[in-house]
């Protein structure tokens, strides 16, 4: 397993991927769409989805 595999990274901006690294190794995703104007009109939709993925940290 790589550096990048151990630590949580989080993203912003179209077409980025936001990954959380669980405390039992567990990975879990979050991607943002790839177009700027989609992105632009969705983005509390972004932003939802990476707080109900944070939320699986607890």
């Amino acid at each position: 397993m790589s550096l990048e595999e151990k630590q949580t990274i989080v993203a912003l901006g179209a077409g980025s991927i936001t990954k959380l690294v669980l405390p039992d190794g567990r990975i879990e995703r979050c991607d943002n769409v790839k177009d700027v104007k989609l992105y632009i009109e969705k983005i509390e939709e972004m932003l939802e989805r990476k707080e109900a993925l944070f939320s699986l940290e607890k």
